[in-house]
C-alpha cells in the first residue's frame, strides 16, 4: 500500500520535507508519480518502529567496528567503546538501522535472487536464537539479503530481473556507503535487521539477542 508524503510524515512525526529528504535519501522507498511522490507504507512502518534517537547518525565505518565487535567479542577504540556503552540496546539497534537502507522488489526468478544475497533479518533468524516458535518459520515474509561479497546491486538486478514492487517479496538491504565487507550477515547486524520488522515477533527476537551480545561485550571488556 502507498501513501502520500503528508500521511508519512504524521505517522513519523516529521515535516513533509523531512520525507522528501528521506526519500531522496532512500530512507524511505516510494515512487515518483508526476510530481508526486507515493510512500510505501511499509517503509514508513519500519522507519517508525526504529524509534530513531537524536543526536547525529553514526558514520557507516563505525557501525561497522561496532558489528564487528559484538558479533565476534573483539576490542573497540576508546570511542567507539564510549558509544557501546552510553547507549541502551533499543537505542544501538536504532543508530545501526540508520545507515541501513531497505528497498523491496519482485521477481520470477527467486532462485537466482539467492544466489547473489546473504540472508540477514528474519530470514536469517535461526542464527540469533533456538528457542522454538522464536525461529524462522513457514510464514516468513518475503527474502531478505545483502548483496553477497560486495557484488554489485545492478548484477543482482539484471540477474534475478528485479522490478521494484512495494509489495515484492524480495526485500534488497545495503549499507549507506554500499561497503559490505563480510561473507556472510554478521549477526550483530542480522539482530538488528530483526529489530526493524514490522513483526512483533522477528523484532522481539532481534532486541534480545542483540541485548545479549552487548551484555556478553560489556563483560568481556571489563
Amino acid at each position: 500500500m502507498e501513501i502520500s508524503t503528508t500521511e508519512a510524515a504524521r505517522r513519523l512525526q516529521v515535516s513533509p520535507q523531512r520525507v522528501l529528504s528521506l526519500l531522496h535519501d532512500e530512507q524511505l522507498t516510494g515512487r515518483l508519480v508526476g510530481r508526486t511522490w507515493l510512500v510505501d507504507e511499509t517503509s514508513v512502518a519500519a522507519r517508525a518502529s526504529l524509534g530513531i534517537s537524536a543526536g547525529r547518525p553514526w558514520t557507516a565505518a563505525t557501525i561497522r567496528r561496532i558489528i564487528d565487535a559484538l558479533s565476534d567479542g573483539g576490542r573497540l577504540g576508546k570511542r567507539d567503546t564510549g558509544l557501546v556503552m552510553r547507549t541502551s540496546d533499543e537505542e544501538l539497534a536504532a543508530k545501526i538501522g540508520q545507515a541501513i537502507t531497505v528497498r523491496r522488489y519482485s521477481t520470477k526468478w527467486m532462485e537466482r535472487v539467492t544466489e547473489h544475497l546473504t540472508l540477514t533479518g528474519e530470514s536469517a533468524i535461526d542464527r540469533i536464537t533456538t528457542e522454538p516458535g522464536r525461529q524462522l518459520h513457514a510464514g516468513a515474509r518475503g527474502l531478505h539479503g545483502y548483496v553477497r561479497n560486495g557484488g554489485a546491486f545492478r548484477t543482482l538486478t539484471s540477474a534475478a530481473r528485479l522490478v521494484e514492487d512495494s509489495t515484492g517479496d524480495v526485500f534488497v538491504y545495503r549499507i549507506r556507503d554500499d561497503v559490505f565487507p563480510w561473507p556472510e550477515t554478521p549477526v550483530a547486524l542480522v539482530a538488528a535487521d530483526c529489530f526493524r520488522s514490522t513483526s512483533t515477533r522477528v523484532r522481539s527476537v532481534g532486541i534480545d539477542a542483540l541485548q545479549g551480545m552487548r551484555a556478553q561485550w560489556l563483560r568481556n571488556i571489563a
